[in-house]
């Protein structure tokens, strides 16, 4: 199939989603709507739509024209927006068959309610799309409330590439200063300044833990705000920084060097990296979100908190950095959760299946029930 994906070139799940089609045989383009970092893959092909205006209140209007001329000219089997926001409004705007939209999280759970005009936006991309995939069941109430039709929605996550992304024999917390690795961004989305807060609680019951903390795509004032106050709290000795790693191999290194896992975001849609780091093995501590309730149970496969609640997040890394064998039954099922229900082999199948049934003309059936929703 000939596959044209706009995307954000620098997310690393793109880059991911771009490689596998590649990686399949198919011939993918992608229409990138941020300046890229790197150069992209040499089997992909590339258009930079930052080249030709980026300015901030016209670029949209510009760019449209652009993907609709550039869809035209590449013929695609199927055009695929990543993103109900910006690809999604791209992908609308060029008026092509068929269109297949993917949501993210955000683009449903916070835009739309941020501001009437992306609500109207949302819809209307919602409305248009000939198939709209999501990745967990809240986006997919949400979607629908956003007038997307339920015959033409579907759950379906992405998965975790178990090749890369296994567990250690050995036991993480076997290391001398046992790691509790921060998974997310330091962007106002994922609360970094409660885990600010629960650190040096944390280190009043463990003083040999050590924290490592991802830098990548960081708020600059955000990420000097989360210093700072670790240097108030006299925390900071204890906290790594991560710069921006090379490939999933080096993520995966990390993963399976820390003993807890946490992510606590104000909002989520079912985060690869959380079952990355299950599928090394480390037990996550995560914030109480509807979209982790199929596959991640409180004291089953990790520890849930409230959200913005430091004590509550101290306790539960505390817990799992004491208690052997609540954290070892922990990491067992989440293992088990991980093959049963993010398996990438499988679940990339389906959204090439989609792809193809799409490219043919015909309608996919959505699966009865959603992976997890019968637990």
């Amino acid at each position: 199939m000939r596959l044209c994906f706009i995307a954000n070139p620098n997310s690393i799940h793109a880059q991911r989603w771009v490689r596998y089609f590649a990686g399949r045989g198919h011939d993918v383009h992608l229409i990138g709507d941020k300046p890229p970092a790197a150069a992209p893959p040499p089997d992909i092909h590339f258009y930079d739509l930052t080249r030709q205006a980026n300015t901030r209140k016209l670029r949209y209007l510009t760019w449209s024209r652009t993907v609709r001329r550039l869809v035209r000219t590449i013929q695609p089997d199927v055009l695929h927006a990543h993103q109900v926001a910006s690809a999604g409004w791209l992908g609308t705007a060029a008026g092509y068959r068929p269109f297949l939209v993917t949501s993210w999280g955000s683009d449903l759970l916070v835009g739309p309610r941020r501001s009437w005009a992306q609500r109207q936006l949302a819809r209307w991309v919602l409305r248009q799309a000939d198939y709209v995939t999501v990745v967990s069941n809240d986006l997919a109430a949400m979607a629908t409330q956003l007038d997307a039709k339920p015959e033409r929605l579907e759950v379906a996550p992405w998965g975790v590439d178990r090749a890369v992304f296994y567990p250690s024999a050995s036991d993480a917390m076997a290391e001398e200063k046992p790691l509790v690795l921060s998974l997310r961004a330091i962007r106002p989305l994922y609360d970094p300044l409660t885990l600010a807060a629960a650190i040096p609680l944390v280190l009043q019951a463990v003083p040999q833990a050590r924290f490592a903390v991802f830098t990548y795509n960081a708020d600059p004032q955000l990420l000097a705000a989360f210093q700072d106050k670790l240097d108030i709290l006299g925390a900071a000795q204890a906290v790594d920084y991560v710069p921006p790693l090379p490939d999933d191999g080096a993520v995966a290194d990390y993963c399976r060097r820390a003993a807890v896992a946490v992510s606590i975001p104000v909002s989520d849609g079912t985060p690869k990296s959380v079952q990355e780091a299950m599928a090394c093995g480390a037990v996550p501590v995560v914030s109480d979100l509807p979209a982790l309730r199929p596959w991640l149970r409180h004291q089953q496969e990790g520890l849930v908190v409230p959200l913005a609640d430091s004590r509550a997040l101290a306790q539960a890394i505390t817990r799992l950095l004491t208690d052997d064998a609540l954290r070892r039954r922990l990491r067992r099922a989440g293992l088990e959760a991980i093959a049963q229900f993010a398996d990438q082999s499988v679940c990339m199948q389906r959204y090439e299946q989609l792809c193809q049934q799409l490219a043919a003309g015909q309608r996919p059936q959505p699966p009865a029930a959603p992976p997890g929703e019968d637990r």
